[in-house]
């Protein structure tokens, strides 16, 4: 196994878990608790009891038909998290051959997901997640690298094969094939993914693997690898490409593209271009059928020409302003802001575009000038961008003034939720109006009282109706439906009444289990309710709109892949096709009495279409069903039974979480510094996946030039509000035959304890933690100097940040009070106490994508101290920063280049990506001034399996200059754990 390969693992799990910047995904303070059957772990906190109890059995029946369905089952028992982190539909697995476990998310999914179409959100995710542990977790049959996995686990990451469509796309044809349900039968997915290849957009079979800032990019990984591998079951049998996963695990190792060609006829890559061809061919050939009833007269007109991912839309009361989402992906993450358009045309712009071409034709009379486009972009006559990157979604107008919509608000460190806030357009203001509410999509009472909206909250969904009113702001008044984990709500729309009296019913879509989505109108009053037809055999439903009069319904149905949209008119009890299909239709919105505008969906991005309802060439439906019974069954013969939330308590046990199922690992890890020295750490790590204990031992060495070695050991408690941490060390370090100047104290031996007690606390973008820190140690050197010390330190860490994505500010403070006792200051005649501080100020700022922070450091010892603080040398696992308040590290500079009483540093850095450019003026005392500037970076994870946890890579460049003296240059990569 090359180390390239053990690197890349390493960094690839780094990254793919950036989602945990800003939260991690669990509190492990809270109430855990264990359901524990024959073959899985089940970990959640009570309010999650009855979804996770009831996802138990799921499992277990999951894993019986993959067994049947696959020959093949995992051995190793199955954690499973059940958490709601971000109030969003999700899950991943982890899919280690020796400790596997997956992380369930219970929010459902709403019903224009791509993943709506199922029998049940919770039998989709346990079956998608589990179909990825049994699909990538298999042990290899190499004896030597099945028991290297078993020892280290990120040996055990770095073997897993599979490019990522091929595992997010089986995990997606098994999801369909066994329900009959999932991406693979999805009507919507499908007209969107023939929208794709109608215009050539059909991804490369590389950007099936890595997405770029492209629409729908990183879906295609699900939507079209689920199809391609399809259509190689139907050429080539289900059991060449069964093959392929048997072959993945032999005792000869083989990447996926090695697996696949022994046999398969070609490879991969040119049998994808084959598919490409097959899928196009086909996606023309249904547009021809589309359009054989459609013209230029009655189909839709683009009326907005937009880019990138564009969603709910909302019409001011009056039909002067569009309100849109748009959100672009970047590499540096996705920018939303929410855009209002003049529904108006842009005069200025027709006027500009004529006088251009006027001038062009006047300098030059034989030139052709630009065509004029199909539609000017209108007018945006105001902008708000998201805050702290917690999105914009279903905006509605309270008033012509005031929008309300909402976004994720952070309660705590690692608790999301679906929150409502205010803008008021004229003054640009912002007000959050809800406090940890979970509310998804809503609709405004025509009075501005009150507002009813779907809450999602701990798996459980209902209709509610919220206060608008500032007596009883954010209140929920009234619980419209009853919290069910088996029935899904989305959309309710309120009736209007002509007259602008106050509404007395509402529109909805909801969803049962192994059932399809109804449109329903309910009193607001009472539980009386009307399900409106449907065209037979319909999939997909969503987006639901009202007519102006509230004698009719609009919205779009899937059927035989493709989406239309649909009117249903009370008054005639008739339901009517507005469209032919040929365009992927959603968000219908009416802006007049014969006008409607939608969005339709295309490769470059949804684009504001408008359809003439006068002209519109409606058909109407007379082969409808009230029914949301599955009409179609597309599952294969063997199949999972249906859905159900049901707990059988017989089946495991449950117990409290404790310490957690303790997984260990062999830890290896290096550094190399060229300031000082290179460092080779080997342990032994213990630990659970929410790290609520874990501890290490590690023995470390230079074994190169042997200029530092020792062995260190740390145990860590995070089950409690209080955190605590105890870490033992001891280390020999030859200073004077670092790779750079420093002190010439010959060999020096130190050993040492140190135990922290930290109490974090954190609401929204503030985070404070306040900190004990007690150490004691001994130090000796080769020139018969020989003391102890300890020192007793309280301290506080807080952050705060605010982001409005074209600008934002941060801030830190990190503050130590010291006091100590040190053998080293009697030596020079003094009684050996010391009071003294260490800190940092950091303050930070951006504009668009251009940043500037500012560092200003100290340490500081009373007098009588004598020189007790060391400038330089670097962190690493046996040598933890916080257990060494008088070493101020420095990796360009070596262990002991300075030594005095008082340090200062002031830093200046510019952020790019994964790298800083920074300047640090260090400032000891009365010794010389030393400048360094380069570039300089970290990666640091706490969340995965226990090998990744806890891991630290830095890197970095740096030109030292010191005052009077000579330059050089230093470098360093590192990897590390940081405790």
């Amino acid at each position: 196994m090359k180390a390239s390969r053990i690197f890349t693992a390493i960094t690839l799990a780094l990254t793919s878990m950036t989602f945990n910047s800003q939260a991690e995904l669990v509190d492990s303070a809270q109430d855990w608790q264990t359901f524990e059957t024959k073959n899985f772990r089940v970990h959640f906190t009570p309010e999650y009891r009855q979804w996770a109890l009831s996802s138990a059995r799921e499992m277990e029946v999951v894993r019986q038909l993959i067994k049947e369905q696959q020959g093949r089952v995992l051995t190793e028992k199955v954690d499973a998290y059940i958490i709601d982190p971000y109030n969003a539909a999700n899950g991943f697995a982890l899919p280690l051959s020796h400790r596997p476990y997956m992380a369930l998310f219970t929010t459902p999914p709403q019903s224009d997901s791509i993943i709506a179409n199922t029998t049940g959100w919770q039998q989709l995710l346990v079956l998608h997640e589990y179909v990825h542990l049994v699909h990538l977790a298999q042990k290899s049959r190499s004896k030597w690298r099945n028991n290297l996995a078993n020892w280290y686990d990120i040996f055990d990451a770095a073997q897993i094969n599979g490019e990522r469509w091929v595992s997010e796309g089986y995990a997606t044809l098994l999801e369909s094939r066994l329900t009959g349900r999932g991406r693979l039968f999805n009507n919507q997915v499908e007209a969107i993914i023939e929208q794709f290849a109608r215009q050539g957009a059909l991804p490369s079979y590389k950007q099936l693997n890595k997405a770029d800032d492209s629409f729908m990019s990183g879906a295609m990984a699900y939507l079209v690898g689920v199809r391609y591998l399809q259509w190689l079951e139907e050429k080539y049998g289900q059991d060449t490409l069964d093959a392929v996963w048997t072959r993945w695990s032999a005792v000869e190792q083989r990447d996926f593209e090695q697996a696949f060609k022994g046999v398969f006829p070609d490879t991969a890559q040119h049998l994808y271009q084959r598919f490409v061809a097959e899928y196009t061919y086909k996606a023309m050939q249904h547009e021809a059928q589309l359009r054989a009833d459609s013209n230029e007269d009655n189909s839709s007109t683009l009326w907005l020409d937009l880019s990138g991912s564009v969603g709910e839309p909302s019409l001011s009361p009056q039909g002067d302003y569009l309100a849109i989402v748009e959100t672009e992906r970047t590499d540096d993450g996705n920018t939303t802001k929410l855009q209002i358009y003049k529904t108006s045309e842009n005069t200025k712009k027709i006027e500009e575009f004529n006088k251009q071409v006027e001038e062009l034709l006047a300098d030059d009379p034989e030139d052709i000038a630009d065509k004029k486009p199909s539609v000017f972009k209108r007018e945006v006559a105001y902008t708000l961008n998201q805050r702290n990157d917690r999105g914009i979604n279903n905006p509605r107008w309270l008033n012509k003034d005031t929008i309300i919509y909402g976004a994720r608000s952070l309660a705590s460190k690692n608790d999301y939720h679906q929150d409502l806030f205010s803008w008021h357009l004229p003054s640009n203001t912002v007000k959050q109006l809800t406090k940890n509410a979970n509310l998804r999509r809503f609709d405004i009472s025509e009075n501005g009282q009150y507002l009813i909206a779907e809450r999602s909250r701990f798996g459980y969904s209902q209709l509610v109706k919220v206060s608008l009113i500032p007596e009883s702001l954010g209140e929920i008044t009234a619980e419209l439906t009853p919290q069910s984990l088996e029935q899904v709500y989305d959309f309710p729309r309120l009736r209007p009444i002509p007259d602008g009296s106050a509404s007395k019913s509402f529109a909805y879509v909801s969803s049962s289990l192994n059932n399809k989505w109804q449109l329903k109108v309910r009193q607001l009053e009472g539980d009386e309710e009307q399900i409106i037809p449907m065209p037979q055999h319909y999939q997909f439903l969503s987006f639901p709109e009202w007519s102006k009069d509230g004698q009719s319904l609009y919205f779009v149905a899937g059927l035989e892949g493709a989406t239309r949209l649909y009117q249903y008119d009370f008054s005639q009890q008739k339901l009517s096709a507005l469209t032919s299909g040929e365009q992927v239709i959603t968000w219908p919105m009416v802006n007049s009495d014969n006008k409607l505008l939608h969005l339709a969906i295309n490769a470059q991005g949804p684009d504001v279409y408008q359809l003439d309802l006068s002209k519109a060439n409606k058909q109407i439906i007379t082969n409808t069903t009230t029914s949301s019974a599955i009409s179609q069954n597309l599952a294969d013969n063997l199949k999972l039974a249906e859905a159900s939330i049901a707990i059988d308590e017989s089946i495991g046990e449950q117990s409290p979480y404790g310490i957690g199922p303790q997984q260990g690992t062999i830890t290896l890890a290096e550094s190399t510094y060229s300031a000082s020295s290179s460092m080779l750490e080997l342990g032994y790590k213990s630990g659970d996946v929410l790290s609520r204990f874990d501890w290490q031992v590690n023995a470390s060495q230079d074994v190169f030039n042997h200029i530092i070695s020792g062995a260190s050991a740390a145990i860590r408690w995070q089950g409690w509000p209080v955190k605590l941490l105890a870490h033992s060390y001891l280390f020999n370090l030859k200073t004077d035959q670092q790779g750079s100047d420093a002190l010439a104290l010959g060999k020096t031996s130190e050993k040492g304890l140190f135990l922290e007690a930290r109490y974090p606390y954190s609401v929204a973008t503030l985070t404070v933690d306040l900190f004990a820190q007690v150490q004691a140690a001994s130090f000796e050197n080769s020139q018969g100097v020989d003391f102890s010390s300890h020192f007793f330190a309280l301290g506080i860490e807080q952050s705060w940040s605010h982001d409005q994505q074209s600008w934002g500010i941060s801030q830190a403070v990190n503050v130590q009070l010291i006091t100590g006792q040190d053998e080293q200051a009697e030596v020079k005649g003094n009684d050996g106490s010391y009071t003294g501080s260490n800190g940092l100020i950091n303050l930070s700022a951006h504009i668009h994508d251009y940043g500037l922070g500012f560092n200003y450091l100290w340490a500081h010892r009373s007098e009588d101290a004598g020189d007790i603080l060391s400038l330089g040398g670097y962190s690493s696992t046996l040598i933890q920063e916080k257990a060494h308040l008088n070493k101020q590290l420095s990796p360009e500079l070596a262990f002991y280049r300075q030594t005095a009483n008082d340090y200062q540093a002031y830093q200046a850095y510019i952020p790019l990506g994964f790298v800083e450019v920074f300047y640090t003026r260090h400032k000891m005392a009365e010794q010389a001034v030393i400048d360094s500037y380069g570039v300089k970076g970290s990666l640091h994870n706490d969340f995965g399996f226990t090998g990744l946890t806890n891991l630290v890579i830095n890197y970095g460049l740096a030109q030292v200059n010191p005052e009077n003296d000579s330059s050089d240059t230093q470098g360093w990569v590192a990897f590390s754990y940081k405790w």
